[in-house]
């Protein structure tokens, strides 16, 4: 068995090249954690969407809600809610299978080398993380993060700018500056990232509950 290989961030190699330690605790259910995030950021963006809805143009946003009523609309912006919480089940089945195999970001993949029949097995193929290598590998996943999270932003958007047209642009902005703190910072380092994506989270948890705002009072 070969030597186990330090990582620059002090974790540890298998002899295949795999890290020994997830970066989930290991005392930490991924079902839990996950949707204990998803309902504080969902507080916090239903809360932020109902106080611009009361202080901001309230007759308005009425008007607007009204029309999304008279076309029985309603369903439509709480329909896809529903929709954005089977990807947070997607996401809790991806956290569990992650943690399980230990293989921590930006690897999205494990490759296995071909080995002929009866030869040691070979060291499983991930991501290069050191040098410019390792930031251009940080970097590209950046921007598949970006990519990723891109649909259920644009959806968000103009459901939520029909009726809340001014405060979802000032998101919009909003989102864009945080989606580029976490770029940087994930170019920098994995760990660099968390700042911006929570930022980022936060923004799109606004626009959710502008839509559901809107929707649940157009059912009314």
């Amino acid at each position: 068995m070969a030597d186990i290989q330090p990582l620059t961030d002090d974790k540890k190699f298998d002899d295949r090249g795999i890290p020994l330690k997830s970066d989930y605790p290991a005392k930490v259910q991924i079902p839990v954690l996950y949707s204990v995030f998803a309902t504080i950021f969902l507080i916090i963006g239903l809360g932020i969407a109902f106080a611009v809805y009361k202080l901001g143009a309230t007759s308005k946003y009425d008007a607007k809600i009204s029309l999304l009523a008279s076309y029985d609309l309603g369903w439509v912006y709480v329909g896809f809610f529903c929709v954005k919480l089977g990807v947070l089940v997607i996401n809790i089945n991806l956290g569990v299978a992650r943690k399980a195999a230990k293989i921590n970001v930006p690897d999205q993949h494990v490759y296995k080398v071909y080995a002929p029949e009866g030869a040691p097995p070979l060291g499983y193929v991930l991501m290069e993380s050191e040098g410019a290598l390792g930031a251009f590998n940080r970097a590209q996943r950046a921007y598949q993060n970006y990519l990723e999270n891109a649909p259920l932003f644009v959806a968000y958007y103009l459901l939520a700018g029909f009726v809340f047209s001014f405060p979802t642009f000032i998101t919009g902005i909003y989102y864009a500056v945080t989606r580029l703190v976490a770029t940087f910072g994930y170019t920098s380092s994995p760990n660099s990232r968390l700042a911006g994506n929570v930022l980022g989270n936060i923004g799109v948890m606004v626009l959710e509950g502008f839509v559901l705002v809107a929707g649940i009072k157009a059912l009314m």
